[in-house]
């Protein structure tokens, strides 16, 4: 009986890829749940209350919250929190949706090249050119960098109409709950 050494490496790849992505989906699942209970908790829900509507502990919620808390830097300014909170949105969705989200934001980059523009806003528009060229993840870690640079990218997005205006408010909404 002959071993084909070759069929087994290859099913090896082939499942090492299926649980990859299966891992990355499960990662993404679990930070958009705590961004749900996080939301509900902004929207004025308690603890307990989210709890019971989602059938969990509160110990599940509080710990939820605290993790989504803790992947947000500290942004003493609403002006800073407010993109910063779009942003969040907007990389859940890309996750969902992503050629979808992908065309705002190239067609909100043509729209922001028509207009005569600062070198320094030309800066942002060709780095918003370069992240739509990327793998998700990467979009995502340079939407949510907590850095000067980032901050300043977030207040000239090109994602306008990507997020709906329940979606925008629940943003504005956690920015607020999120105020130091």
């Amino acid at each position: 009986m002959d071993i084909d050494m070759d069929e087994l490496i290859q099913e090896a790849e082939d499942l090492g890829r299926i649980s990859e992505d299966l891992r990355r989906r499960q990662l993404v699942a679990a930070h958009r749940r705590q961004e749900a209970i996080l939301s509900l908790h902004a929207l004025g829900l308690s603890i307990r209350e989210i709890a019971k509507r989602i059938d969990c502990s509160p110990s599940v919620v509080q710990s939820s919250i605290k993790s989504a808390r803790s992947r947000r830097p500290r942004l003493l300014r609403r002006e800073e929190r407010i993109p910063f909170e779009l942003h969040i949105e907007l990389s859940l969705k890309l996750h969902l949706d992503e050629q979808r989200i992908r065309s705002i934001g190239r067609a909100g980059v043509e729209k922001m090249r028509e207009r005569p523009r600062s070198t320094v806003a030309d800066e942002w528009v060709n780095r918003w050119d370069e992240l739509l060229g990327l793998p998700v993840e990467e979009i995502e870690e340079a939407m949510l960098e907590d850095s000067p640079f980032a901050t300043e990218l977030r207040q000239m997005s090109p994602f306008a109409g990507a997020l709906s205006e329940q979606e925008r408010l629940i943003a504005i909404k956690k920015a607020a709950a999120l105020a130091p």
